[in-house]
């Protein structure tokens, strides 16, 4: 019903309670009283939300508008009044969804919206920092807040509708939880706004009676310290006086107020604050000051621009003592704000525990209303969603009640239940099968999907998935127009197959599953990493500035700074990383891959830990890798293989001592290639068993010949691959090629590194000790660059160490490494081995391996690797 459909006395009655509440709304807004912290309390908003709940939204806003005309001519901050109007215009929409709503939907707009208008609006005054603008918000939030719950309280509880002429029209009832909410809030929040009424007026006394005695105690030392007493009291005679008196209030002063002496005529003879000296100061005289107690007034500064945004700014307590001949007076003033923390504090423990009363006084209602209606609520919580329920086969349980209508209401639903709950069930055996069939083709998809794009080994996206991902890439870049940058780095773990054929293939697999979980870390939006296969894994980037892809290359490396742990054996492991870039590498997948797969290998012929860039020249390095790859098979079968031998030297004596046969490539195109190129190739093809079968046949035939044309007859060192005590048949190798030969095995030495030690020790040292009893001497080679450690050597049935070059080169200008040689040579000389120091190419080098009493010395120095026939020469001479 709307109010053109009132009867026209109703239509009065309607005009003169809005003109009522409106008056009332003027009235509050001229009426506003003091509250804490200098701000004020108005109940103008109350009476406009009244106006608002009972005419509408057009009701509400004239209200309001002609409440703000007024405030104005008050001089009220028109901002606060603007604030006013909207505070109305969005309860009214914000009542238009929630009905009935009044105190809900202003508690909304001010969460929303005037909460952060009012504390901006604090902001643009320019207060003193000290102001706690949050404290000040909060309070005039509350006034808001208190004006909307007791305008919902009046208009639901008080018989102004009757009186408004509106009863006959539309109106919610009232439920038991609103009424004791109401009720619970109400008086909550009514006691708060009276306790902090009562506290904040004992708080201000406290202050008051700390200020009195403070200064009277200030005054009091001033004086004694110059000399006044009770009989006494007069103002300084003279210049001298007048001085010490300026030093006594400089010393027992305090910045934070002013401490003054004033003469009869209010002139200023002496003061804390210098540029107050010589002027005329009558605070007294301004009507600025109220009085207190005694000698102690306080500044009442009234705003009349501004009052509602009043708080307390710039006040501060006077004290006046005047002497008693009438002379002059001591004029103290403390500002207010040295206490606002203690007040400050106060009022926030103040609407700390106005909310938690506010929760309590919640809590309670919803109890009591419990109690009232918990007949009704429980048959509500059982039947609420009751298709559901019964859907699920869920157990109905119906409370029991003694009043007969929730009773037959509550049998009803029973009947219902019972019939859905057949139907139910005959429907739930059908979604069941379906159900099944679907989960087990939805895991079979799964299962699939798995196994098709990602490796079973360690979970990483497998080169399907990387393919996938790839295409999709380019995709975007092309319909970018190429602005989208791609890259792919390609990271091989260096030396992996050493660790395959030392250790096993589970230990490799193992390896690969804690290199796929670092590499992992490595994920983002931006980046994906795969595994291709082997030991080789893929990150697949896009990237805005090559620093970016130098920064992803460094982390892959960082992945590998940490040791992996193989069956409690720390195992340092490195990484090489070629990098490609779509599109300046290749406009197409394929191409960009090769070209990664390209820099990786040259960044892995390079050295350890490198990453390097696809550049085009890089292409002859990989075609001369496949090249000698294809043509190592070649090479053994063409006698493209040759021995070059470089002799041992006794330290103590300067003799040939033995020699070293080392392995060359004289290939038809590319000339002589030095063995650290194909070794590696052969290793990773595993062509170094034929290779080691052949060196050893030759060094052993070339050994044999130079005895029996009458030359010096010393030991032959061959290199012998570690993949031979685990692959090949090491032992019958030899036993046949030393018969075929006719060499006796006690001029046969064998070099072997130390990654053979690292799997099957036990079966490794059998097979040493089989071939040290017919008389074979065994060597490691490059000791202290490998796996093991030097208290191994103790268990190992070895008759020498063989030091790395890296050791010697420099050794007479590095002390640490002079230590690690020295301790290195004493350790083997206690288990009865021979220490011989390769790569010896200077004089200082030799003698300093003498003077540590090194027993071989191989290098340079005395000679370059020969072939047969040079050497030869050099065994004669």
């Amino acid at each position: 019903m709307s109010i053109s459909t009132l009867s026209t006395s109703n239509k009065w009655r309607v005009a003169i309670s809005f003109l009522a509440c409106t008056l009332l709304a003027v009235a509050a807004e001229w009426g506003h009283f003091q509250f804490v912290y200098g701000t004020t309390f108005s109940l103008a908003s109350l009476f406009v939300l009244l106006s608002l709940r009972q005419f509408g939204l057009t009701g509400g806003l004239l209200t309001a508008l002609i409440t703000c005309i007024a405030g104005l001519a008050f001089s009220h901050h028109p901002l606060i009044l603007a604030l006013g109007l909207l505070e109305v215009l969005v309860t009214g929409l914000i009542l238009r969804r929630y009905r009935g709503r009044l105190f809900r939907s202003n508690l909304i707009f001010w969460a929303v919206l005037g909460l952060p208008i009012l504390y901006w609006l604090y902001l643009q005054q320019d207060l003193d920092g000290t102001i706690d603008i949050s404290l000040v918000v909060c309070i005039f939030a509350l006034n808001a807040i208190f004006n909307a719950l007791f305008a919902e309280i009046i208009y639901h509880y008080l018989p102004v509708r009757r009186w408004s002429g509106l009863s006959t029209m539309n109106r919610q009832p009232v439920s038991i939880s609103q009424l004791l909410r109401h009720l619970s809030l109400g008086i909550v929040i009514s006691s708060f706004i009276l306790n902090m009424l009562v506290n904040s007026a004992g708080s201000f006394k406290e202050v008051q009676l700390y200020v009195t005695n403070l200064v009277k105690m200030q005054t009091n030392m001033i004086k004694k310290e110059w000399g006044i007493t009770e009989s006494s009291q007069t103002r300084p005679r003279n210049a001298a006086q007048l001085r010490e008196l300026q030093f006594i209030i400089d010393r027992y002063s305090y910045d934070s107020n002013t401490f003054s002496f004033v003469d009869h005529k209010q002139h200023v003879l002496a003061s804390n604050h210098r540029e107050m000296i010589g002027k005329k100061f009558e605070p007294l005289e301004t009507g600025r000051y109220k009085h207190v107690d005694g000698s102690l007034y306080f500044s009442h500064k009234t705003d009349t621009r501004h009052p509602l945004l009043y708080t307390w700014h710039d006040e501060q307590f006077l004290y006046i003592e005047e002497m008693k001949d009438g002379t002059g007076s001591f004029v103290l003033t403390f500002p207010l704000r040295n206490y606002y923390p203690y007040l400050f504090g106060k009022y926030s423990i103040h609407f700390i525990y106005l909310v938690g009363f506010t929760g309590i006084a919640l809590l309670i209602s919803m109890l009591i209303n419990r109690t009232f209606t918990k007949g009704f609520q429980r048959l509500l919580v059982s039947t609420r969603n009751l298709p559901v329920k019964l859907r699920q086969n869920n157990e109905l349980h119906l409370p029991k009640s003694s009043i007969v209508e929730i009773h037959s209401l509550i049998q009803n639903f029973k009947h219902m239940s019972s019939s859905l709950l057949h139907m139910f069930l005959e429907t739930q055996k059908i979604n069941e099968r379906l159900q099944a069939q679907t989960q087990l083709l939805q895991q079979s998809e799964e299962r699939l999907h798995q196994i098709a794009y990602y490796d079973t080994l360690t979970g990483l996206p497998n080169r399907l998935q990387f393919n996938r991902q790839f295409l999709e890439l380019i995709a975007m870049s092309v319909a970018a127009g190429k602005t989208i940058k791609i890259a792919v780095l390609i990271a091989d773990i260096n030396r992996f197959k050493q660790i395959n054929d030392t250790l096993g293939h589970a230990q490799g697999d193992q390896l690969l599953t804690m290199t796929a979980e670092r590499l992992q870390n490595l994920n983002n939006k931006t980046r994906s990493v795969f595994r291709l296969g082997g030991d080789e894994f893929v990150i697949l980037t896009r990237y805005a500035e090559e620093a970016e892809l130098e920064a992803c290359a460094e982390a892959i490396r960082d992945c590998f700074s940490v040791p992996f742990i193989l069956d409690e054996m720390p195992l340092y492991m490195t990484v090489s990383i070629g990098i490609s870039m779509y599109p300046q590498d290749g406009e197409d997948m394929n191409t960009i891959t090769r070209n990664a797969d390209i820099a990786m290998y040259t960044a892995k012929d390079e050295g350890d830990g490198y990453f390097r860039y696809y550049k085009p020249n890089l292409l002859p390095l990989i075609a001369e890798r496949m090249q000698l790859e294809n043509g190592l098979h070649k090479a053994l079968l063409e006698n493209q293989l040759f021995l070059c031998y470089q002799p041992k030297i006794s330290a103590a004596t300067g003799e040939l001592s033995g020699i070293e046969a080392l392995i060359r490539w004289k290939h038809p195109e590319l000339g002589l290639i030095p063995p650290d190129k194909f070794i590696p190739l052969a290793e990773e093809s595993g062509f170094i068993l034929e290779i080691d079968r052949w060196v050893f046949r030759e060094a052993c035939r070339q050994n044999k010949a130079w005895q029996d044309a009458g030359l010096q007859q010393v030991s032959v060192s061959v290199n012998i691959s570690a993949r031979h005590f685990y692959q090949g048949d090491l032992i019958e190798m030899i036993a046949e090629e030393l018969q075929n030969t006719g060499l006796d095995a006690r001029y046969i030495s064998l070099e072997i590194t130390e990654g053979v030690f690292m799997r099957n020790i036990e079966q490794v040292i059998e097979k040493i000790q089989y071939l040290r009893r017919l008389g074979i001497q065994i060597s490691i080679d490059d000791f202290g660059t490998g796996f093991s450690s030097l208290n191994q050597l103790q268990r190992l049935p070895i008759s020498d160490v063989k030091l790395d070059r890296s050791f010697i080169r420099g050794i007479t200008h590095d002390d640490k490494k002079s230590s690690i040689v020295r301790a290195i040579i004493e350790l083997a000389h206690s288990m009865n081995m021979r220490v011989v120091a390769e790569g010896v190419e200077t004089g200082e080098e030799s003698q300093f391996c003498k003077d540590l009493n090194c027993d071989e010395l191989q290098g340079y120095l005395f000679s370059r690797p020969l072939p047969a026939e040079m050497f030869e020469e050099f065994l004669r001479g």
